[in-house]
C-alpha cells in the first residue's frame, strides 16, 4: 500500500510538472503587446505640454475631458464578447475645499401639481451647505476605475478633469492612467502620462 501512495504521488508530481507549450495559445492583444492612448482636444506644444483654455466665467468651476482608447484583447479573452480593459488614474495636483460646497435640494408640495407621467413638479428649492467637508484635499482627478466599451470593436473610454479652481491658472498639472488588459490569468497593465497647462 506504501509503495503504491508513493507511486501515485510520484507521477502526480511528473504530470503536474510538465510544462505546457506556448505554441497555440493566443496573445493577450492581437499583435502581441498592448498599448492605449490618452487624447485631449487641445493643442500640444513640441514639448509634449498640452495647453488647455478654461471658461472662467461660468456659474460653476470648469473641467475638461481626456479621451481614452485601448487596444482591445484577443477574442479568446472576452467575456460576453467584450474585451475587459480598465483604468485608474492618479495627478499630482490638489486643491483644498472651502466652506461654500452647497447642494439645492427641491422641496415638493405633498398635495401639489404632477407631470403626466406622476413625477412631483417642485414648487420652490433650498440650498443645504455641506461644511462637514470643509477642509478636506480634493485631486484634479478622480482616482476611481473605469471601464472600455465598445459599439464597433473601438474600445474608447472617458475621464473628466475638475472641477478646477483658478489658483490653477497658468500652473501645470501632471496626469497619469494606468490601464489593466485581463485575460483570465493573463494580466498586462502600462502606464501613461500627459502634462497639461491650464490657461
Amino acid at each position: 500500500m506504501k509503495n503504491k501512495l508513493v507511486f501515485f504521488i510520484l507521477i502526480c508530481t511528473l504530470l503536474l510538472g510538465c510544462s505546457v507549450e506556448d505554441e497555440g495559445i493566443a496573445p493577450l492583444c492581437l499583435d502581441g503587446d498592448c498599448d492605449a492612448v490618452m487624447e485631449l482636444a487641445y493643442e500640444r506644444d513640441e514639448n509634449g505640454y498640452y495647453h488647455v483654455p478654461l471658461d472662467w466665467d461660468g456659474e460653476f468651476l470648469p473641467r475638461f475631458n481626456i479621451d481614452v482608447e485601448a487596444e482591445p484583447t484577443s477574442p479568446e479573452y472576452h467575456y460576453n464578447d467584450q474585451a475587459f480593459i480598465s483604468a485608474t488614474f492618479d495627478t499630482d495636483s490638489y486643491w483644498r475645499l472651502g466652506d461654500s460646497l452647497a447642494v439645492t435640494l427641491p422641496l415638493y408640495d405633498p398635495f401639489g401639481l404632477q407631470t403626466q407621467n406622476g413625477t412631483p413638479i417642485p414648487v420652490n428649492d433650498t440650498i443645504v451647505y455641506l461644511n462637514q467637508f470643509e477642509g478636506m484635499f480634493l485631486p484634479l482627478v478622480q482616482k476611481t476605475q473605469i471601464y472600455f466599451n465598445t459599439t464597433d470593436g473601438t474600445y474608447k473610454s472617458r475621464r473628466i478633469v475638475g472641477p478646477i479652481p483658478p489658483q490653477f491658472i497658468n500652473d501645470t498639472i501632471k496626469i497619469w492612467m494606468k490601464v489593466t488588459w485581463e485575460g483570465g490569468i493573463n494580466i498586462q497593465q502600462k502606464e501613461y502620462l500627459s502634462k497639461i497647462i491650464i490657461e
